[in-house]
């Protein structure tokens, strides 16, 4: 959640460094129809063969349909890059990221008891998360929602 100018800049600096690490990092979930934001998604790597993942989208684009698509792709795109387990959490009372994780292949592990804060729910405690995930190098359809979902990486 960026309250400020300063949180933007925070989170770019940090975007470019990713991009700069790693073979993807932060992206942007956009509409094919007139390109709006709807969100964001991406790959947070730990080594080179696991990675986290989540989705942010803004609430008129909820219940879409742009969730599964957007976590299908980047299942697609872990896949390609040789990621093994791909994992994300989930605040446990947010039913509809466990349904999308779930139609998506993720298996729950468990849950972490005061594990995030979630700025947007306004408390500033840490929540509870369900952890979930998914073996990669296992084989498994992969949705084929969204098919050549791998980015060209950029140069700046």
């Amino acid at each position: 959640m960026h309250i400020s100018l300063r949180d933007t800049e925070a989170f770019l600096s940090f975007s470019q460094a990713e991009w700069t690490k790693w073979p993807v990092g932060p992206l942007l979930i956009t509409s094919q129809r007139d390109g709006a934001i709807l969100g964001s998604t991406g790959l947070a790597f730990e080594t080179s063969y696991r990675a986290s993942t989540g989705i942010v989208l803004a609430k008129d684009a909820w219940g879409c349909g742009f969730a599964s698509e957007a976590l299908a792709a980047v299942v697609n795109i872990a896949a390609t890059l040789s990621v093994r387990r791909l994992y994300a959490l989930c605040h446990v009372h947010h039913e509809k990221s466990v349904r999308v994780l779930e139609r998506c292949g993720f298996v729950r592990e468990g849950t972490l008891q005061g594990h995030t804060v979630f700025p947007n729910l306004g408390v500033s405690e840490p929540q509870d998360v369900y952890c979930y995930a998914r073996m990669l190098d296992r084989p498994r359809v992969v949705s084929s929602i969204v098919s050549d979902a791998v980015p060209s990486r950029r140069t700046t």
